[in-house]
């Protein structure tokens, strides 16, 4: 129950008078008054003596008997610093649980500051980097890890994606490095070690390219004594179908080896230049010229004049796929139209036709190597399931993503979206030129 503030005052004020009171007894009224008054003095002054000492923690409050305002003030501090005990307590417990977790994780967590400044890390941690106890505690991360994909991939604030790099500490050893934002600005650094997946990867990438380059030989041989075969007036009748069976086939196993190849050094190739401006209405046009004569009424639509920074033969090739991919799944008369037009700081390239669409479900499928939608008519179209993780990789080269629309029974676009960062604005001379084709 709250006081009246004169009620707390009472005390102060019965002792004054009844020191005046004792002081005029004895003819010294003053004197009894200033008494009464220096020793009420000295009772507060020991009070707030007593509440400094509680405010700053240095000893438990001693709770005076009685029921005046230092009792209720001085009860209340003693009660907020058990509470207070009570919840250090529990934050104690909390953070010496969530070490010992952190602590035991296989991956090394680094908490880094605004700044990019090591607050902790892990054994983990520790171990993959390569940190010293304390030493390392306060120091920039870009100055403890100087590879120049980490530090582009600090500054660049897109912490959507991940980043590997290879170990410092471990030779032939390679780290796969995240960023994730937490508490103002604040951000962990999570490090795995994927040392033997990317050594797997090297080893499938390579099994694959040199499969592929050694198969091309006894296919070329086995090509031409078909080519012969089939050029020779004297075959009997009955082996031209089973003769232009296996000529399709060994064009679609050529076909295949192609591709492989074509995958395997876009995965080994890296980033794209950034130095080399490409005009992607150039690109459709050369892309498109030997598709005119078909039987698919193919379009190209240029609305946006920026430049790609990268490489004409991927961007070419991403093109190709898509349209080919388009044509495979299209019936006879339809439209295919290529469009290149910017949608805010972002340039889509989209394939957009009227084919027989996608279901839902196999979308996030169609990148996988050799994922086919219907395997039969797509074996029967000469299609083997890697051009469209050809357009992946290819995109990727240019920090680009690959989106993907589709409707059954209604048609499907895919689209290269390219970021600012690869794009510089062009002339408007060629947004004229290429309308019209």
């Amino acid at each position: 129950m709250r006081t009246h503030p004169f009620v707390s005052l009472l005390p102060v004020l019965i002792a004054v008078f009844a020191g005046l009171a004792l002081g005029a007894y004895f003819g010294m009224p003053f004197v009894g008054l200033s008494v009464a008054l220096a020793g009420a003095l000295v009772f507060h002054w020991r009070r707030l003596f007593q509440l400094e000492r509680a405010l700053l923690g240095k000893q438990q409050v001693d709770v005076p008997e009685g029921d005046g305002i230092w009792s209720r003030v001085l009860a209340g501090i003693r009660h907020e610093q058990q509470r207070v005990r009570k919840h250090k307590g529990r934050h104690r417990r909390l953070m010496k649980e969530l070490r010992q977790s952190t602590n035991a994780l296989p991956d090394g967590v680094v908490a880094l500051t605004s700044d990019n400044e090591i607050i902790r890390y892990n054994p983990a941690a520790r171990d993959l980097i390569g940190l010293r106890n304390r030493k390392d505690r306060g120091q920039r991360i870009d100055n403890l890890i100087r590879h120049p994909e980490f530090v582009g991939f600090l500054q660049g604030g897109d912490f959507s994606t991940s980043l590997v790099i290879p170990s410092k500490v471990r030779e032939d050893g390679w780290l796969n490095l995240t960023l994730v934002p937490y508490s103002e600005g604040n951000r962990l650094l999570v490090v795995r070690d994927v040392t033997e997946r990317t050594r797997l990867n090297r080893v499938r990438r390579d099994f694959v390219a040199n499969a592929s380059h050694e198969l091309r030989t006894p296919l070329t041989v086995i090509s031409g004594y078909i080519d012969a075969m089939l050029g020779d007036p004297e075959m009997d009748a009955v082996w031209q179908k089973p003769l232009d069976e296996m000529n399709r086939q060994a064009e679609r196993m050529r076909t295949m080896l192609d591709e492989l190849l074509a995958l395997s050094k876009l995965e080994v190739n890296g980033q794209a230049p950034t130095n080399k401006p490409i005009d992607i209405g150039v690109v459709l046009r050369d892309v498109v010229a030997p598709y005119q004569d078909e039987s698919h009424d193919v379009r190209i639509v240029v609305e946006s004049s920026r430049r790609v920074l990268g490489e004409y033969s991927d961007l070419a090739s991403v093109a190709v796929n898509l349209l080919t991919n388009a044509i495979r799944y299209s019936a006879e008369g339809c439209r295919i139209t290529l469009t290149w037009y910017d949608r805010g700081d972002q340039s889509i390239l989209s394939v957009e036709d009227e084919g027989d669409g996608i279901a839902a479900e196999d979308i996030p499928r169609l990148t996988e190597r050799f994922f086919r939608v219907d395997r039969g008519r797509e074996r029967a179209s000469g299609g083997v399931g890697l051009g469209l993780a050809i357009v992946k990789y290819a995109l990727a080269r240019h920090d680009a993503t690959l989106e993907i629309e589709s409707e059954l029974g209604v048609g499907s676009t895919f689209a290269g979206a390219f970021p600012a960062n690869r794009l510089i604005p062009g002339e408007s001379a060629s947004v004229r030129e290429f309308l019209s084709a």
